[in-house]
């Protein structure tokens, strides 16, 4: 499944077509993370080296996949269904917003396993998205978290019921191909992510005065303003 997702965000890059992509389990659970049951038998990660340094590429693999979910350029919409833990969590966090069912469960009992209390971006998501006491609260405890407390905390922005989580996803991605042109969101996503990497407030200035004369200078920004006057959708061309 790693490889799959990192091969999936890889061909991302260059996927004009695709604007906004919506993340589920397909089980009762979102992701629970690492299978702390599977021995050796699975075989190695990266064969031909020992075992520390076929431990650490698999490892820095699996965060590499948060690295690639950012840097994607479409809108990430999580759809909690069940338990999102451990790699799971950083899955559901790497996206740019988590709606869920009463289902939903959070946690990153790291410590709890005798490692460190973060992995795979936690300790960088979790205060962005809920602040750092709420974050160090989920990081040094490892309890779980349930969809209403995760949905106080501002980790989850909706709870939805099970048969509505999918539709309200779609309902959600729909909502943005209809009223966001496609460069608008690409750039929209780039800059919101330097923002959150920490830039200065004249750079995120600079970033977004390039953003609003590169789109304005579009057929799309043209065809933006008609369908406001008209009162209907805008259809996009992407150019």
């Amino acid at each position: 499944m790693l490889r799959a997702l990192r091969a999936f965000f890889d061909a991302r890059h260059r996927d004009f077509a695709t604007r906004v992509i919506v993340i589920t389990g397909a089980g009762r659970g979102f992701c629970a993370g690492l299978d702390l049951k599977a021995g050796p038998e699975q075989g190695p990660w990266q064969p031909g080296v020992g075992p520390v340094q076929d431990s650490l590429t698999f490892q820095e693999d699996i965060a590499d996949l948060m690295v690639k979910m950012r840097e994607c350029p479409q809108a990430l919409i999580a759809a909690v269904n069940g338990p999102a833990t451990g790699g799971g969590l950083s899955i559901a966090l790497a996206c740019d917003m988590r709606i869920g069912t009463a289902a939903a469960r959070f946690a990153c009992s790291y410590l709890n396993l005798g490692l460190g209390g973060a992995d795979v971006g936690s300790s960088y998501f979790l205060p962005k998205i809920v602040g750092m006491a709420h974050a160090a609260d989920m990081l040094y405890s490892g309890r779980i978290v349930d969809a209403q407390e995760a949905r106080e905390m501002g980790l989850l922005t909706r709870i939805v019921e099970p048969d509505d989580l999918l539709p309200a996803a779609l309902a959600i991605a729909e909502g943005i191909v209809r009223k966001a042109s496609p460069l608008g969101l690409r750039l929209t996503k780039q800059v919101l992510n330097e923002t959150v990497n920490g830039i200065s407030l004249q750079a995120a200035l600079k970033l977004e005065n390039r953003n609003q004369i590169l789109a304005s200078q579009t057929q799309d920004a043209r065809e933006a303003r008609q369908a406001w006057f008209e009162k209907r959708d805008p259809a996009w061309r992407d150019a």
